[in-house]
């Protein structure tokens, strides 16, 4: 016999199903169906439809809410998904709390670093819940508003407050604080102690542990590195920034075992210097090449058009100016260097023109006094066209050298260099610590 309709049978006896119930059942799979979807594609195209349908049943699960600005935000859709946010936070709902959060990170992803630091003290002041990882949030947000300074404060803070609040995920805040040092710029000495830390207490971390071996090349201390590059390398040959640290490590420590080098032959050359750039350029994609692509789409039509055509390659390489300098553009045109916007009137040399000027140096030293061939490093770059020189030097610095004065250093790299005109020129800065904030 057939059951009624609106029955079920219970062991003997029949119980009355209630509709309600019912529909709170289907409201429910429905949301747990939506989060299901978000959690394995944010971008699935059902996810608007069901938090639609949730919500049109049941207007109460505003969470619906996040998730569809989740969404949103997943599909690139920022402006819906800020107001979506904005909409909620009113309600001042149970989902405020939820609601400010993602919306202090929305405006983190998009470089809004002021509105983000605003959203983030609002939840340390109005939720009693307000974790370590919240805190954490203020800290980063602070590094581009406050200073970095207070933002590694505020760091070191969180963690102490991790420790007494939630120990149990302690190690978790260790290495999202040297995480968020590197992010942020933080010099390779205090990213030193905090990494060390971190490592203690999780030595499975394969990013935080290769960022320590390439302080470690920093602070001249190869073997150390070398120890846990040979770590991660073992449990992941093909990590490209360990085997990079690794090359960069025998760098350090072949000439102390096969030569006479000492530790401080090679500290006088800056690798240290080298070995962190190095390590920022591989994790954040801000090497030279990088900043010329960049320089590319910003760069202003008349300077544009003073630069000479590229030398291929091989003619790059063996110019003896910078290969990849030279295979971006083959020099530019005498007079023009004022374009480049530095308030100097400094401009690229061709590959010729550094070629021309080493044969003279070595031919005729003695009129070349500033100009060491054998016992100075150099390479040079950009002319005055009146004796004076931008140059590459130790450690990659680069420099100002001008007849009978002191070489003045005017950036850390030839690389910063170009990534300060790309910012000059109205792009963006890629740089741990140096993003340039859009409000």
């Amino acid at each position: 016999m057939s059951q009624p309709e609106g029955f079920e049978r219970r062991g003997i006896g029949r119980e009355r199903i209630d509709p309600e119930d019912l529909e709170r059942t289907a409201i429910e799979h429905d949301r747990d169906l939506a989060w299901g979807l978000y959690d394995a594609q944010p971008q699935h195209p059902q996810i608007p439809r069901l938090t639609q349908s949730v919500l049109a049943r049941e207007p109460r699960f505003t969470g619906m809410i996040i998730l569809l600005a989740l969404h949103r935000q997943a599909c690139g859709e920022i402006d819906e998904a800020r107001r979506l946010l904005h909409e909620l936070v009113g309600r001042r709902d149970r989902q405020y709390p939820g609601a400010i959060r993602k919306l202090r990170d929305l405006e983190s992803s998009q470089s809004k670093y002021a509105e983000s630091l605003r959203l983030g003290r609002i939840v340390l002041g109005e939720d009693p819940e307000a974790d370590w990882m919240d805190r954490m949030e203020v800290a980063s947000a602070s590094a581009y508003v406050v200073d970095p300074e207070t933002s590694w404060r505020l760091l070191d803070e969180a963690v102490e407050f991790c420790a007494r609040t939630d120990p149990d995920r302690y190690a978790g805040a260790l290495g999202q604080r040297a995480t968020r040092f590197l992010i942020t710029g933080a010099p390779p000495q205090r990213f030193l102690t905090a990494a060390e830390e971190a490592v203690r207490a999780d030595p499975t971390e394969p990013i935080i542990a290769t960022a320590l071996a390439y302080a470690y090349l920093f602070d001249y201390r190869p073997y150390e590195a070398a120890d846990i590059l040979g770590r991660v390398l073992r449990e992941d040959p093909t990590d490209e920034v360990a085997q990079g640290g690794m090359i960069m490590a025998r760098a350090f420590i072949d000439p102390l075992e096969g030569t006479e080098y000492t530790l401080d032959d090679i500290r006088g050359m800056g690798m240290g210097e080298v070995a962190w750039r190095l390590l920022r350029d591989s994790l954040f994609e801000t090497g030279m090449d990088e900043a010329l692509l960049a320089l590319d789409a910003v760069l202003p039509d008349d300077l544009s058009r003073s630069l000479r055509p590229a030398l291929d390659r091989e003619e790059a390489r063996a110019s003896g100016g910078d290969g990849r300098l030279l295979a971006w553009h083959d020099g530019q045109q005498p007079g023009t260097g004022h374009l480049w916007g530095t308030g100097e009137p400094f401009r690229l040399l061709t590959g010729d023109e550094v070629r021309t000027m080493d044969e003279a140096i070595e031919a005729d030293p003695e009129a070349w006094t500033q100009w060491d061939a054998d016992g100075e490093y150099y390479t040079q770059l950009f002319t005055d066209d009146a004796g004076g020189y931008f140059i590459e030097g130790t450690a990659g610095r680069l420099y100002r050298r001008r007849p009978d004065q002191d070489d003045v250093e005017i950036a850390p790299s030839l690389t910063d260099w170009l990534w300060d005109r790309v910012v000059a020129f109205g792009g963006g800065d890629p740089r741990p610590g140096r993003t340039t904030p859009t409000s």
